[in-house]
Parts: C-alpha cells; sequence; structure tokens
C-alpha cells in the first residue's frame, strides 16, 4: 500500500468512526440521573405508588379508569418490557386484576375513542404474559370500535363513517390519532391480523387530509385555530406509533411519513430556547408546556431511531429535550407545567390561562414512552 493509499483509508476510518459516535452520543450517554433506565424507573414507581386517579388532580376516587392513566399504564409496561422488569410486569398486572373483580365498575366500556383506548392495557399484558384472558378483553375493545353500536340514536351518521372505512368513533379531534391508532396497533400485534393496523393507518390519512394544516401542525379544532401543545402531541405520537408497526408496503405508508416529516420539520423551527415547546407551539414566549414537548421528544427519538429523520439535525434536539425535561421533574418524580385537561377554546389567551398541574398522567405518560423508545 502506499503512503498515499494509507492515508485516504486513515482518514476515511476517522471520518467513519467520527460518524457513529456521533451518532451514538446523540441518544446515549446520558449523565448520572438522566438516563431513561434511572428516569423510567422513577417515574414507573411513581405511577405503581398511588391507586387509580382522576382527571386533573381531583382528589375523590374516579368513577372510570381514564384514558391519562391509560397512557402511563401503557408506557410503564412498554418500559418494563424494554428492561425484561418482570418484577415491574407483574407489578402493573397487579393492578389490572382488581378490574375484574373487586373494583370492576372501573372497567371502561368502549363506547367513546377515550374509553376504547383502555384496550391497549390488557393487550399489552397479553403480549407480555400470554395470558389469553387479556387478549380477549383487548381484542373485544378493538373490534367495537369498527362495530355498530345497537341501539344507537346516530346510527345513520355512524354507518356514514363506516361505509367510508372509518371507526363510527370518528370525531376528527387531534387526540383521536393516538387513542384509535395505540388499540388497533396493539390488537394487530397481538393478533397478527392486518385489518387492525390497516384501520389505523386509514383513519390516520382521513384526519391528516381533514386537520392537518399546511405547516404540517393542527389546530386544536376548526373553531379553535390554534396550536396548542399537547394536541399536536398526541398527533405526533400517533404517527410515530402507527409508522413503528405499519408495514412498509401498506398503501398508506409514505403519505403519512411524509405529513409526520412535515410536522417534524415545523417542529424544528418552533423549538424554544430551553429545548421543549411553548403552550402554542408558534408562540416561543408562551410558558413551557412538558407533556406536549415529551410526546414531541418522544415522535423525534424514533424518527432518529427508525431512519425517518435526519439524525444529525434531530438527534441533538431530541437529546436536548429529553434532558431539558429532567428540570421539570421534582424530588417526588413528578412532572411539572403540564397543562390541564383542555376543550377547545376561543381565544390565545384561553390556552395560555390554562391551569398547570404538577405529576399528571397527562405528561408522566410521555416520559415513561420516551424512556423505552431510547432504550428499544
Amino acid at each position: 500500500m502506499t503512503k498515499k493509499m494509507y492515508i485516504l483509508c486513515m482518514l476515511f476510518v476517522c471520518a467513519t468512526y467520527s460518524f457513529t459516535y456521533g451518532q451514538q452520543q446523540a441518544l446515549t450517554g446520558f449523565p448520572p440521573g438522566n438516563t431513561p433506565e434511572e428516569v423510567g424507573n422513577r417515574i414507573a414507581q411513581r405511577y405503581l405508588s398511588e391507586p387509580f386517579r382522576n382527571f386533573d388532580g381531583n382528589p375523590s376516587p374516579p368513577s372510570e379508569v381514564i384514558y391519562p392513566e391509560v397512557c402511563a399504564w401503557f408506557g410503564a409496561l412498554k418500559f418494563a418490557h424494554i428492561t425484561k422488569d418482570t418484577q415491574l410486569v407483574r407489578q402493573l398486572e397487579e393492578r389490572f386484576l382488581p378490574l375484574l373483580g373487586a373494583q370492576k365498575e372501573l372497567m371502561q366500556v368502549p363506547d367513546h375513542v377515550d374509553h376504547t383506548v383502555f384496550g391497549a392495557v390488557p393487550l399489552q399484558l397479553y403480549l407480555q404474559t400470554g395470558n389469553e384472558c387479556y387478549y380477549y378483553i383487548g381484542i373485544d375493545f378493538a373490534d367495537r370500535q369498527w362495530q355498530l353500536p345497537a341501539g344507537t340514536k346516530h346510527r345513520e351518521e355512524y354507518q356514514s363513517y363506516l361505509d367510508e372505512g372509518l371507526s363510527w368513533q370518528t370525531r376528527y379531534w387531534i387526540d383521536d390519532m393516538f387513542m384509535i391508532t395505540t388499540i388497533q396497533s396493539q390488537a394487530f400485534l397481538a393478533s397478527g391480523d392486518e385489518k387492525y393496523i390497516n384501520r389505523a393507518a386509514r383513519q390516520m390519512t382521513a384526519y391528516l387530509d381533514s386537520i392537518q394544516r399546511s405547516n404540517g401542525l393542527f389546530y386544536h379544532a376548526g373553531e379553535a385555530p390554534f396550536y396548542w401543545c399537547r394536541g399536536n402531541g398526541w398527533m405526533a405520537a400517533g404517527m410515530t406509533d402507527l409508522l413503528t408497526y405499519l408495514p412498509r408496503e401498506n398503501e398508506q405508508y409514505d403519505r403519512i411519513l411524509s405529513q409526520y416529516r412535515k410536522m417534524m420539520n415545523t417542529l424544528k423551527e418552533y423549538c424554544k430556547e430551553d429545548g421543549l415547546w411553548g403552550q402554542l407551539v408558534d408562540d416561543r414566549n408562551s410558558w413551557t408546556e412538558t407533556s406536549g414537548s415529551a410526546m414531541f421528544t418522544y415522535a423525534m427519538i424514533n424518527g432518529v431511531k427508525n431512519g425517518w429523520l435526519d439524525e444529525d439535525t434531530y438527534g441533538p434536539i431530541a437529546r436536548k429535550a429529553w434532558l431539558a425535561l429532567q428540570t421539570f421533574i421534582n424530588e417526588e418524580n413528578d412532572l411539572t407545567e403540564v397543562c390541564m385537561g383542555t376543550n377547545t377554546g376561543t381565544t390565545r389567551q384561553y390556552y395560555l390561562d390554562r391551569r398547570r398541574i404538577t405529576g399528571d398522567l397527562h405528561g408522566q405518560a410521555p416520559l415513561l414512552w420516551c424512556a423505552a423508545a431510547l432504550l428499544e
């Protein structure tokens, strides 16, 4: 080998090492106390430390298992699976068992999109334990999302959605695209039947066609033309999970990937100096809202890891966001600055004045999703 060839080879090796090292460093090598293993364990145990919760810090016993509870429970199960923590899986399973007996009145009924997502928990329990009881509970929730309910007063409206290949629970609300995607994708994983993931893909494209704006973001609703952070977070997480499980040959795949990338590109531009996003995404001066920010972080982590996003651009953004989220976790392992449950508003001030809650499950949940994604 000539000296010139040797130098060229060494330059190639150094460049390759530098690229690989940079790629690894973006989403690994976190400082002690901020690693996904440590954070995930703390947040999972914090979740298990209390019984079923009510909305927005309401101390009254809940009348049902609420959807933020489902999202946190599901996230803790995913984290337990990734870390192979069988004890944590058992703890999370034991939380379910009273719903089959002493606390059966808290079991959800699949009569609404926010209730039907509950089925993702038993399906994930089935995938991890093999107990067929969980499978049949969860798959029933998934199936009934596409079955016209008996005795409904809205038969014609609901049937029109089913005729289009959509769920009768269609509302064109932004959080639907996490709720529906989650239960249907888990049904696909548990059953192996592609009809479930195909349903979710058809539903997603219908929502993208109807409510996504030209910049890739989403208004809270047609009558609420505001880019509310957590609302956009649901869409970001929903597209992320769907792309994770959707077969590449599915006819909707390219469309969903393109719109996901458009959203991530705009989020990149609106990232605040602290590394997170504002309560109103397009207003960097609005207060940092952590639940939606955690959902965006989750979407970018997965985008980098799956090759949907440029790692040199989005890897550092996701890393900075993960570390920034740690500064909002208090000594009780509760995430602060979480927007309360929010219906549509008619002014920007309405969103800016929303109460900020500490430890709300809307925020605890995506922390667990992020921890699992970083380790996956």
